[in-house]
């Protein structure tokens, strides 16, 4: 009995031992295959990661940034009509934001080194922190190594489209710098018939430095090519004088692997392409370099096998004699030891496996329960998404639409927005679950009725007095905006009835497509907003009120706002007197409580736009609260009181305004002439000089330098090199050239003459006269 369990044990034992055997011996005669798939997975990984870093912190950023650019609305202040209507300060505080929003899209991103827009009919160049000419950037900010200036203005003259030029070399800074030169003209900023530039430089040192760090073998090469199959990047982790050969790219897959030869060596290539932007990675290894490691894994698992073989026997042996014991005693050693009390009581393996089964089905049940109910809070949030915009409707593909119920994209549309305006005499306090109860009552009875007329329906919760449901149009518009009238006043007067919750509706226009719900609630949030100036109105169709909507800015002649506008930016308070004067006038003949109130809240809405791009230094205290101007409007009878507050809200407004302005012209005036001290002795101080230092222009610099200091500013200059003069003619012996120099002038005559007019003789009479005394 001994030997028949012993020779059990050893038979089993060597079935075990041969199995893996034959297995890795087909391993060792098929290693090749095993390495060329890792070196497979693993250049798959490594180029798709290149790709991700590249493109997500590279090109998606750079050409987002151009679009961006592109789109600014912020072009206009260069069109000619802009010129006319804006004066130097405007303009000048329109290109500080243009350039504060420049710097906002790009600091955060390492790679990008500088971005800037070149406008040709203005010859400038606008940056993150700096506006100036081409070649002033050219001198002082960035050079380009390799170009002239002519070359360079050639180049921001050029017209491109998403180019990416690489190894273009600058200096800034007094560093050299490797970068890769992003350019592109954007097609909205057409000024005198001439198209703006972006130009955005990138740092090709850290995108080589993410290459070298992919590039594990040897030999290894990689590059980069943009969607053009234009070279960008080559990367080698050796000095490796090889050149991209010709590649057929598939078009239908996004990843490759290829061999061939080069100069009598065999290469294997990999290369992925990028879905989105078209650019292609590529690696190319050497095949002898790569399989110097396979010859030694071979070797190394030949002798692990020998190995193997001779320990293997030994152990088989040993372990057979150990082991020879009934299986039941082994069952009942693993079932005393096992921690999970359920397992204790099993009597096979079956058993256990069953019970991991039935665990794990109980599991997938739960997450199931779960989900489903989860669906309605993610429904409505998808919903909630595509009515606001922040989703695109073309990203929503079969399984987004399913979920929401939409068989087809392209169906008729209204969209309805209920807001609660009052519930107090249903609910006693303010907390989520009472407001809860309000939403849901008034979801039921929406919903109710729609199912009873037959509409097609969803519903969007935006907030506790707030929902939105969209319809679908199956009849004509007409009738179905009958119906949806007829349906919103019978709810209203159901809701305010048997609970005493008080509800407007604004009813947008008919759209096509979910690709315009966003319009649509768009439409019924501005028809709605319409209920402060329409009290008595509960349901608000955007069919009918369109106009209402789009003619708010009628309300007062434009002579009117303009002069309003212009005595507030020049801080005229008796300008403000006159024009609220005629206000009052247009209000008395007009005879119109609706438009009086119109008229207040149009005047309310453009103090508020002045108060916030206007300089000034109003108090928080100061501000009115908009909901308080808003209640105080609908509820006052009498719109001339009104109008006297907004007035002197409008004069408070003025008055600060002036003082900010003398605030920014001291504190601007006592930098400008710190500056002056400190650069007087320079020959290229000048007006102009100044002001591009301030960012400013050379005729306001002149204006405020003569209002302060009561002197010309070169006037000024020339006093202080005159006092210099004088100065070093008296303590010192440097001779007349060399005094002109050290004061700011370049020839001698020009100093001699100066001199002469300011004190009546010549340097070298005057240090004569007064040394002999």
């Amino acid at each position: 009995m001994f030997k028949k369990i012993l020779w059990r044990f050893v038979f089993s034992y060597l079935v075990i031992f041969i199995i893996p055997l034959f297995i890795g011996i087909g391993a060792y005669f098929s290693i090749k295959e095993i390495m060329m798939s890792s070196l497979y997975r693993y250049n798959k990984t490594t180029l798709t990661q290149l790709e991700d870093k590249v493109e997500n912190e590279v090109v998606k950023s750079v050409e987002s940034l151009a679009d961006w650019i592109n789109l600014n609305p912020y072009y206009f202040i260069f069109l000619p009509e802009a010129k006319e209507a804006l004066d130097s300060s405007d303009r000048l505080l329109n290109i500080r934001n243009l350039c504060r929003e420049i710097y906002s899209q790009t600091y955060k991103n390492s790679y990008i080194l500088d971005a800037f827009i070149y406008i040709p009919s203005e010859n400038l160049i606008i940056g993150p922190s700096y506006t100036t000419t081409p070649y002033n950037y050219y001198t002082y900010i960035n050079r380009p190594l390799d170009m002239s200036y002519e070359k360079w203005l050639k180049f921001l003259n050029g017209e491109y489209k998403m180019k990416y030029i690489p190894s273009f070399e600058i200096k800034a800074d007094y560093k050299k710098l490797s970068t890769i030169m992003f350019a592109n003209t954007l097609s909205r900023w057409i000024i005198d018939g001439k198209n703006a530039n972006v130009f955005v430089i990138i740092d090709q040192s850290k995108i080589v430095d993410l290459m070298k760090e992919i590039i594990s073998y040897p030999k290894g090469i990689m590059w980069i090519l943009d969607r053009n199959n234009n070279q960008v990047l080559k990367v080698s982790a050796e000095k490796e004088n090889v050149s991209l050969p010709k590649i057929s790219f598939s078009i239908y897959d996004n990843f490759g692997i290829k061999e061939l030869s080069l100069k009598g060596q065999r290469w294997i290539l990999y290369y992925t392409i990028s879905p989105l932007y078209g650019w292609k990675y590529i690696s190319m290894v050497p095949v002898d370099s790569f399989f110097e490691e396979i010859r030694k894994v071979r070797n190394l698992s030949l002798l692990l096998l020998g190995l193997m073989s001779v320990i293997s026997s030994i152990l088989i042996f040993f372990f057979s004699m150990q082991n020879y014991r009934p299986l039941s005693e082994i069952k009942s050693l693993l079932q005393s030891n096992s921690e999970n009390k359920e397992l204790k009581s099993t009597k096979s393996e079956f058993d256990v496996i069953r019970d991991l089964v039935v665990h794990t089905l109980s599991k997938e049940e739960e997450m199931k329960r779960q989900i489903t109910r989860f669906t309605p809070i993610i429904k409505n949030n998808l919903l909630y998404q595509l009515l606001v915009g922040g989703i695109l409707p073309k990203s929503i593909g079969e399984l987004e639409l399913k979920t929401l119920g939409m068989e087809k994209q392209s169906d008729k549309f209204v969209v309805c927005l209920v807001e609660i305006d009052d519930c107090s005499g249903f609910i006693k306090g303010e907390s989520d679950s009472e407001y809860s109860l309000v939403t849901l009552i008034v979801t039921n009875v929406l919903d109710e009725l729609l199912d009873t007329n037959n509409f097609k329906h969803w519903d969007v919760l935006f907030s506790r007095t707030k929902l939105s449901v969209i319809v679908e149009i199956k009849d004509s518009f007409e009738e179905s905006m009958a119906k949806l009238s007829s349906l919103f006043d019978n709810m209203i007067e159901f809701l305010e009835k048997n609970f005493t919750i008080f509800v407007s509706v604004g009813i947008s226009g008919e759209v096509s497509g979910i690709i315009n719900l966003k319009f649509a609630y768009e439409q019924a949030e501005k028809v709605l907003g319409l209920k402060f100036v329409k009290p008595n109105m509960k349901i608000f169709k955007f069919s009918e009120l369109s106009q209402d909507i789009t003619s708010e800015k009628e309300f007062l002649p434009k002579d009117i706002e303009n002069r309003i506008i212009n005595s507030v930016k020049e801080g005229k308070v008796e300008g403000i007197y006159e024009v609220f004067e005629n206000i009052r006038s247009h209000i008395t003949a007009a005879n119109s409580p609706h438009m009086a109130k119109m008229i207040l809240i149009y005047l309310y809405g453009l103090y508020y736009q002045l108060l916030n791009s206007i300089p000034n230094t109003v108090g928080e205290k100061q501000k009115p609260e908009p909901e308080k101007v808003m209640r105080l409007i609908i509820d006052e009878k009498n719109p001339k009181k009104v109008l006297q507050a907004l007035q002197e809200d409008y004069k408070i407004l003025a008055e600060s305004v002036i003082v900010n302005k003398q605030k920014m012209g001291n504190d601007l005036i006592s930098n400008i002439l710190e500056y002056i001290h400190q650069q007087y002795s320079s020959s290229e101080i000048s007006l102009s000089t100044i002001a591009d230092k301030f960012n400013i222009t050379p005729q306001y610099l002149s204006a405020i330098f003569k209002e302060k200091t009561g002197q010309n500013i070169s006037d000024y200059i020339q006093n202080l090199r005159m006092n210099r003069a004088k100065e070093l003619l008296l303590t010192t012996d440097y001779s007349v050239s060399q005094i002109a120099k050290m004061i700011g002038y370049t020839e001698v005559s020009g100093f001699t003459k100066a001199f002469k007019k300011f004190e009546g003789v010549s340097p070298n009479k005057f240090r004569e006269l007064n040394k002999s005394q």
